[in-house]
């Protein structure tokens, strides 16, 4: 393999990383304050591609303007997935799981209604302002300055998420109700509050990534799954709850993939990157980042 094609598989790698990194970030925001993995996150990404498509380019609206209106859009039908789907299950010990078929529910829903408003043909959307899909060559490396975008946005929306946990109340009081939901609620906070206020920034949060990432994947009711399935792996290799650790896994899932793209079909890089999953909870069962839960006797 010429240096030139593994640059260019890296390149591929990170950006693709990048965005895996995003969906298991959204997945952390609506998990940390619920202990509920929200199985329609995918679908919330992909809707925030279609709306970026329906808005910036049916609408002629403005990227800056379009992505406002997606991420507040998507925040609210987030929202109401969390009232729907999730706030009467959290309550209920007996039925503690019921938000496993609840949210996958409320996923199945969104594709078949997506499906029915704008079809499945890919649409393309435009790139973040002052990006280009053109390739730049610099020596041997070779890249869009979409592709450095996608993932200075990543690394700086993660960074964000993580100072507002560190240095903010309402980041202090989501910490605080995740750690012990019933001590929280006697020292005045909220659960049911940060709850919502949780699953809509999840959402908006993932239609940032829609946003950024349909450049690159082209914008279809299709893609949902595959980066649900991708952005479930990178929490899983980072540990629940890292958002640093995800974007480490998330980057080193993406260049696994990108890398064994030139010897293996698609499903033998599935196997592959199910497989490196397997690998890393046998050796770290809490993720490479993550720490165990303390168990209450």
């Amino acid at each position: 393999m010429l240096l030139e094609d593994l640059l260019a598989l890296l390149t591929t790698g990170l950006t693709m990383g990048a965005i895996y990194a995003m969906v298991a970030v959204s997945f952390n925001i609506a998990y940390k304050p619920t202990n509920v993995f929200n199985m329609a996150q995918g679908e919330l990404v992909m809707l925030g591609a279609m709306f970026a498509w329906a808005l910036m380019t049916q609408q002629h609206l403005s990227w800056i303007v379009g992505l406002v209106v997606v991420m507040g859009a998507v925040a609210v039908i987030g929202l109401f997935e969390e009232r729907v789907a999730v706030a009467t299950l959290i309550k209920r010990p007996s039925n503690h799981h019921g938000w496993i078929i609840s949210t996958l529910a409320f996923s199945i829903i969104l594709i078949n209604l997506c499906d029915r408003i704008w079809g499945t043909d890919p649409q393309v959307v435009p790139p973040v302002p002052g990006a280009t899909m053109d390739t730049v060559q610099i020596g041997s490396l070779t890249f869009s300055t979409q592709q450095v975008a996608v993932f200075a946005i990543a690394v700086a929306s993660i960074a964000a998420v993580e100072w507002v946990y560190g240095h903010t109340l309402a980041g202090k009081a989501v910490l605080a109700v995740a750690e012990d939901r019933d001590a929280a609620r006697l020292n005045g906070i909220s659960p049911s509050r940060l709850t919502m206020t949780s699953f809509a920034i999840a959402a908006a949060y993932a239609a940032l990534t829609g946003v950024v990432a349909a450049p690159l994947l082209l914008a279809s009711t299709s893609i949902g799954m595959a980066l649900l399935v991708k952005g479930f792996m990178a929490l899983a290799i980072g540990g629940v709850g890292s958002n640093w650790g995800a974007l480490a896994a998330g980057l080193m899932l993406g260049c696994v993939e990108s890398i064994s793209s030139v010897q293996l079909t698609p499903g033998y890089r599935q196997l592959l990157l199910l497989g490196v999953v397997l690998v890393v909870l046998l050796v770290k069962p809490f993720g490479l980042f993550g720490r165990g839960a303390l168990r209450e006797v």
